[in-house]
């Protein structure tokens, strides 16, 4: 009996120990590229300024625990781990917009192509006739008309999900993680490539990203827990640091210019970045400070700034007027240990935009105070 209770207690120590070993193990790894280069840095901002934003930062630390500044392509502030691979959550969705901008500058895909005609469908919940009409454009526009769960979409969404049937494509914004994660797998289907290999081979490289990897796309959630949706398309998620994050804003305010390469075509980026949904008053209540939505970007027409918004404070400003860059970046997780510990914290939501908000009004001030 005794030597039955030992074995017992070996065996529940030693899955213990594999369990904790597990919880530990990071999902992403972090592996400098072969291919990254640094941004430049420079100096233009007084000390006595940085210091004023180096201590808002550290003092909204549980929101803002990395955050960057670059003005005309250079770093001008930086503070905390900007290496750090960190989950983009819905900033994903911007970048995949540069993808399919890239994609189509490549003759690889028509945004008119219907999802009739790309044999995009559900098996549990099949899509109408009327769905099947949404476009490649409807989707990057948040404007299917299709009104189904999806994986790792917000509660309030749920809440405000209209009938199925009610809009045609193109008529209705909602921002649904449906039209996302579709775009997702229309973009490898039309690219024969994963999101991450597609997004290395014609983003990262072209840029010189640090820490970006093909592997850094992950599918469905990052551990094993239950799919909360019958859909078939999987969500997928972004890793990347905040010096990578940085450099699409300034691809964005080099109007898709890289050095001597073309990235992504300028043509692509106007159109991108054009208002395709002007909020009412009570929508841009719920966005704020948003009040338009483009291809896959939050618009704030007063700054005429242009972001990209992610889950748990991923935040990029990009300021095209004053050539102007403002990302912050908090952690949430990259193992299961730590994505648990960021989900038991009580003020995981409380990633107010106003900290980013802050930062950039204060540095504007400062550029054009010293008329740069």
């Amino acid at each position: 009996m005794k030597r039955i209770l030992r074995t017992g207690l070996a065996i529940a120590l030693l899955l213990i120990l594999l369990f904790a070993i597990y919880s530990i193990v990071p999902r992403v790894r972090y592996i400098e590229t072969s291919y990254g280069q640094s941004l430049k840095k420079s100096d233009v901002l007084p000390p006595n300024f940085q210091d004023e934003l180096r201590g808002f930062v550290r003092d909204t630390a549980s929101r803002m625990q990395s955050a960057m500044i670059l003005h005309e392509g250079n770093i001008i502030f930086e503070e905390g781990d900007t290496k750090k691979l960190i989950n983009c959550h819905s900033a994903r969705k911007s970048i995949l917009s540069l993808l399919f901008g890239i994609a189509q500058d490549k003759g690889l895909l028509r945004l008119d192509e219907t999802l009739a005609e790309l044999g995009i469908d559900e098996s549990k919940t099949p899509l109408t006739p009327q769905e099947k009409t949404a476009t490649i454009r409807d989707l990057l526009m948040c404007k299917s008309g299709i009104f189904l769960a999806a994986e790792a979409e917000h509660d309030w969404a749920k809440n405000r999900r209209a009938q199925r049937g009610k809009y045609q494509a193109g008529e209705f914004f909602f921002y649904n993680n449906f039209d996302f994660n579709i775009l997702g797998v229309i973009l490898e289907q039309k690219t024969k490539m994963s999101i991450g290999e597609f997004m290395e081979t014609y983003l990262a490289k072209p840029l010189g990203m640090q820490e970006f990897r093909a592997a850094n796309v992950v599918y469905n959630s990052p551990w094993p827990v239950p799919r909360k949706t019958d859909s078939d398309h999987p969500v997928y998620w972004i890793y990347m640091s905040a010096r990578d994050f940085a450099k699409i804003g300034v691809l964005i305010n080099n109007k898709g210019k890289w050095g001597n390469k073309q990235v992504v075509s300028s043509n692509w980026l106007t159109e991108s970045i054009h208002t395709q949904t002007l909020f009412s008053e009570e929508v841009a209540n719920f966005y704020q400070p948003y009040d338009a939505f483009a291809y896959s970007w939050w618009l704030e027409k007063d700054t005429k700034t242009i972001w990209a918004d992610g889950y748990g404070g991923q935040f990029l400003c990009i300021d095209s007027t004053n050539n102007l860059v403002v990302l912050q970046r908090n952690f949430t997780g990259n193992s299961l240990l730590s994505s648990g510990l960021f989900l038991r914290d009580k003020n995981r939501d409380n990633n107010p935009k106003s900290d980013l908000l802050h930062l950039y009004q204060r540095t504007l001030q400062q550029i054009v105070k010293a008329g740069l």
